[in-house]
């Protein structure tokens, strides 16, 4: 049984690559039920953002990558050797500590961010909505959003401004000088682009228009901000009045067409600065070959972010010396989960005891049901201390990799050593 990841990021491939594998918001619940109603994964969970896209699985055997890749370009669309070529496949530590990393933000474009947190929770949900996890990926989950907290927290990595948002608006900034008394255009109305919009105000942008494909989500966000809702009927016209766009509609076709901006700038003397934090793109990349049209994706951010990263290197450092034990603490409980089984034995046939015993000796007994209960606490209390030791060296013996299956591991565990007595016997010999 392994934990791995098969995923391709920002590292590891363009956004012209990355884009053909992203999954719009819950496309990829059917990805993950195919997973499981094929048998590839006994537990899987789907991560897609404008940055990764990433699948965890509980597997069999390593030569299930292969059939994840086969059933992720079939479902993609995508190009199979490309797949081969730009996908990463992590396995037990390895993968444990790349999640960690994720929902830690130590492995996004802008280190620290904040919105990746989240994105991990909600594509963890999803999951256990469609009934794709089990107890491997619930553990290794809630882990991570626990690592994800306690390394922003005890690192101060989150603490600067520096976000996708802030860095879209920084290299507008740059185009313009300042952006006192320009005007926005905001194409989409979910998360980031409130972001966006709320990181354009704090520069001096007052004039907002914001468009969305529903006009409601495009009415509601602009009377959070202060903004003016506009259709998508009207973009020639809004283009060519604007001096900044910001596009974050991910709806997997081109929004904005190069004959679009190429009418709406004709005559415009001031520049038209774009920034495409789509994932699939929604600008036609041919927009950047216009005269005084300067069109960046998300990739394009990334030499912002390194110029800017200089002050969260130290942070980083430690919290990637913070996951080190949390990383160790999961695979110590992986490497014994095997045990479970017999665990649960151990306790169901001292249960069965304990109440054949406990029943036997209060028949012989007048007392008040409040003493039952105090007899009922202590014969519990009894158990589970007898049993803490047995089981505390069964688990330190999985963990070691020894063998815990044989009988005579048992008795010893039991300390029923050269005494006849059989673990597995019929529930009536017991009593």
């Amino acid at each position: 049984m392994l934990v791995a990841v098969a995923g391709m990021s920002h590292r590891s491939a363009p956004i012209e690559v990355r884009e053909r594998v992203a999954f719009p918001p819950c496309a990829g619940r059917a990805f993950l039920r195919r997973l499981i109603d094929d048998g590839v994964a006994a537990e899987a969970v789907l991560i897609s953002t404008c940055n990764r896209t990433e699948v965890y699985v509980v597997v069999e055997r390593e030569e299930s990558r292969e059939e994840i890749l086969n059933l992720l370009a079939e479902d993609r669309g995508a190009d199979r050797a490309s797949l081969e070529r730009d996908t990463y496949w992590l396995t037990d530590a390895d993968a444990v500590r790349h999640l960690y990393r994720v929902a830690s933000s130590l492995d996004s474009m802008v280190v620290g961010e904040a919105q990746i947190l989240g994105q991990v929770r909600d594509a963890y949900r999803s999951a256990t909505e469609e009934q794709c996890t089990g107890p491997i990926l619930n553990r290794l989950f809630h882990t991570s959003l626990r690592v994800g907290k306690m390394v922003r927290s005890e690192t101060g990595i989150g603490d600067s401004s520096l976000s996708v948002p802030n860095v879209a608006v920084k290299l507008a900034e740059e185009v313009f000088g300042s952006l006192e008394g320009r005007r926005a255009l905001i194409l989409g109305a979910g998360e980031m682009s409130e972001l966006v919009v709320r990181n354009l105000k704090d520069r001096g942008i007052s004039d907002l228009r914001i468009a969305n494909r529903t006009p409601e989500r495009a009415s509601d966000l602009a009377g959070k901000v202060g903004g003016t809702a506009v259709g998508f009927d009207v973009l020639a016209h809004e283009l060519s009045k604007v001096d900044v766009v910001v596009s974050s509609t991910g709806s997997g076709d081109w929004v904005v067409g190069n004959e679009l901006v190429a009418g709406a700038i004709e005559g415009k003397k001031e520049p038209l600065f774009v920034v495409d934090i789509a994932v699939p793109r929604d600008v036609d990349p041919v927009v950047q070959t216009l005269e005084r049209v300067y069109l960046y994706d998300i990739d394009d951010l990334q030499a912002v972010v390194e110029r800017n990263a200089d002050d969260r290197e130290a942070a980083a450092e430690t919290g990637e010396a913070l996951m080190g034990p949390a990383v160790l603490e999961y695979m110590n409980w992986l490497s014994t989960i095997h045990i479970v089984p017999l665990i649960q034995e151990l306790r169901d046939g001292a249960e069965r005891i304990r109440r054949h015993e406990v029943s036997r000796a209060l028949k012989k007994m007048e007392v008040s049901p409040e003493e039952e209960k105090s007899i009922e606490r202590m014969s519990h209390s009894l158990v589970n201390k007898l049993l803490h030791g047995p089981i505390a060296e069964l688990k330190a013996l999985a963990e070691a990799g020894s063998p815990v299956d044989s009988v005579e591991v048992r008795r010893r565990l039991l300390a029923l050593e050269g005494i006849e007595v059989e673990l597995h016997r019929p529930q009536q010999d017991i009593l």
